[in-house]
């Protein structure tokens, strides 16, 4: 009898319970509850860029890990999750590799379920493969490579690839579909013949490591992100040194790409630190984003492919002559006044010289977004928050220093960039076509280039920035100095090559104040009227909207990457209508704070169908026992 005069409480009970039960798991956070996620997961959509175990290049051997020995006749395998077949090393199960050895002709081969997590040691490895990757990854959620500690590397790759190899897209010494870190203090070096040296179709993270990389076209090409802190990284390649289809950061660590013909490509650029020097023969840094040109190989639009001139003597010429100079310590931020000789100064590629008037074809066709109807297309840009960034081009003539098809912001950091004052060379270009602006709040700019092209800073700058286009070409190895009013140097520096237009800024350089610039025998003085100071002609100024600077730009960008809000903002439309958008943002703010059926996790529903089936159960358990 008790249990029927208390069964609509009972049953009350349970429905509410399983009411609360989803609304819980589906908003645990609001409610203490703290959700366990593994941020090396493909499927991770958190905002880290390293996880743990991208850090951890000194992972500790367990009880399961797998000893190997690779030699000519297959090799040795002490433990589970690996087999030989056909002569190469097959890692079929998630867990841990230690590998030492040597294989002649033969690969490395990772092959398992798409939620293993695999750890692999090399521990002196040499490893060439004639026809194929070296170590190609076909299948697994995240690999960890880690360089041991005291050991020397070597992976090699043929100059052409077999069937099966091509039929998977695969491009380089390293290829991996799936996520891949390389980690440790050990070094890496890898030789390509065939394309590039490290070929990720997912996200490739470097948080260690003695790395060198030598390939025909890209030294390190990923679909995804590419990240970077801790190594030591060389690169020479025939095309981009590194390249990215989407995002491209760096936190610290050094890379140097004494030959390539760009350095970094990315839609965006995102350097916090390290100590990075490019000698390009195109672009130092290109953000590509929005171009009308595919991203590829090549990405964006760059200037002559290797291929179509004398790579190896482009190669070789900035190579022995830039790079040397580059580690003799002559590029320190100030610089003694010693100037090369005449015999310094570099001849110029012939079909180089071809190329001078693409730089106006850029602007007009290479750098329109691809439709500005589309709201939701990421933003490119360059953003350079800290660490040193030196750029050097002694043979390009239609280059760019910093390119970006958007904005550039520059909030820290070291910057010193040295193009040939001739041609369209242009030390620092920006998206202004298309309402792109370089807007400078800190750190320290030098930017050597042609005049012709070049560019002003924006004046959202809180930092005082100058464009200062002079009378003469100054030859290469012409010290530049700023001096205050009472004579006292500012900034100073020596560029390497011949020079028109000189962009800088420090955070010495103070609105109202009267300064001296002195190249050579030329002097002149410039008194700064704001924090945007532009000085001589530049043919920036007339690609303005109807030739006026402070007109408004189309697609204007604040201090980004740009941040919503704002009320009673105004948008107009291509027939010229305005609407106010602080509405839509509401509403779309108001959206996003509702959970999409898209964003739930699929043990949500679980838990959903659990809820479901315990309320039909209670409801069965009601109805029987009222009868």
């Amino acid at each position: 009898m008790s249990t029927h005069k208390n069964i609509d409480k009972i049953c009350i009970v349970v429905l509410v319970l399983t009411l609360l039960a989803p609304l819980a798991f589906m908003n645990g956070e609001k409610f203490g509850i703290k959700a366990i996620t593994d941020e090396d997961a493909e499927s991770y959509q958190g905002s880290t860029y390293f996880t743990a175990n991208d850090l951890d290049g000194d992972w500790t051997d367990n009880a399961y890990t797998t000893y190997i020995t690779l030699s000519d006749n297959e090799g040795e395998i002490k433990g589970n999750g690996a087999y030989f077949l056909n002569g190469d090393l097959v890692i079929s199960n998630g867990g841990w590799y230690v590998i030492s050895g040597t294989k002649k002709d033969g690969k490395i081969i990772v092959d398992a379920s798409d939620s293993s997590k695999i750890w692999i040691r090399l521990n002196g490895v040499t490893v060439n493969c004639s026809d194929d990757a070296a170590i190609r990854v076909n299948q697994a959620d995240k690999v960890f490579l880690t360089l041991a500690e005291g050991t020397e590397n070597v992976l090699t790759s043929g100059s052409s690839y077999s069937e099966d190899a091509l039929s998977d897209n695969t491009g380089g010494t390293i290829f991996s579909h799936d996520d891949l870190t390389i980690n440790g203090s050990g070094s890496l070096t890898i030789k390509a013949e065939y394309k590039f040296g490290i070929d990720v179709n997912d996200s490739l993270v470097i948080t260690g490591g003695n790395i060198s990389i030598t390939a025909p076209k890209d030294g390190i090409h990923v679909n995804d992100s590419f990240r970077y802190a801790k190594a030591a990284l060389t690169i020479d390649a025939g095309d981009d040194g590194i390249h990215s289809d989407d995002e491209l950061y760096i936190e610290s660590g050094t890379i140097l790409v004494p030959s390539c013909c760009e350095g970094l490509e990315a839609v965006t650029v995102n350097i916090a630190g390290g100590d990075i020097t490019i000698c390009p023969s195109d672009d130092g840094i290109n953000a590509n984003g929005g171009s009308s040109m595919g991203f590829g190989e090549m990405g964006g639009q760059p200037g002559p492919h290797p291929d179509q001139m004398n790579s190896e003597s482009i190669r070789e010429n900035n190579s022995q002559n830039t790079s040397s100079q580059i580690m003799k310590g002559q590029n320190s931020p100030t610089v003694s006044s010693e100037t090369k000789n005449e015999s310094g100064d570099k001849t110029q590629n012939s079909n180089l010289g071809e190329q001078t008037d693409s730089k106006l074809q850029e602007k007009d066709e290479g750098k329109q977004k691809a439709d500005s109807s589309d709201a939701e297309e990421e933003e490119t840009y360059i953003r350079i928050s800290g660490g040193t960034l030196t750029i050097i081009n002694e043979t390009g003539q239609d280059a760019d220093g910093l390119d970006s098809n958007g904005n550039i912001y520059i909030d820290g950091g070291e910057i010193h960039i040295s193009l040939l004052g001739e041609g369209s060379n242009s030390a620092i270009d920006y998206g202004s076509e298309n309402g792109g602006e370089c807007i400078v709040t800190g750190g320290t700019v030098l930017a050597f280039g042609g005049s012709g092209m070049a560019e002003e800073f924006s004046s959202k700058s809180t930092q005082c920035a100058v464009l200062y286009n002079l009378e003469e070409t100054m030859p290469s190895g012409t010290l530049f100095r700023l001096l205050d009013a009472d004579g006292e140097e500012i900034i100073s520096y020596t560029p390497e090559c011949s020079y028109s237009s000189v962009s800088f800024s420090a955070p010495e350089l103070k609105v109202n104040k009267t300064y001296t610039i002195v190249c050579s025998e030329y002097s002149a003085e410039l008194t700064l009227d704001s924090t945007a100071v532009s000085e001589g002609s530049t043919v920036n100024e007339g690609m303005m909207q109807n030739g006026d600077k402070n007109a408004a730009k189309p697609g204007e960008m604040g201090q980004a990457p740009p941040k919503k809000g704002g009320q009673g903002m105004m948008s107009q439309d291509s027939s010229g209508n305005t609407e106010d958008i602080s509405s839509q943002e509401n509403e779309e703010k108001t959206s996003k704070d509702l959970v999409s059926l898209s964003e739930i996790n699929k043990n949500v529903w679980i838990l959903l169908g659990a809820s479901f089936m315990i309320l039909i159960s209670g409801i069965l358990f009601a109805v029987k026992y009222r009868k």
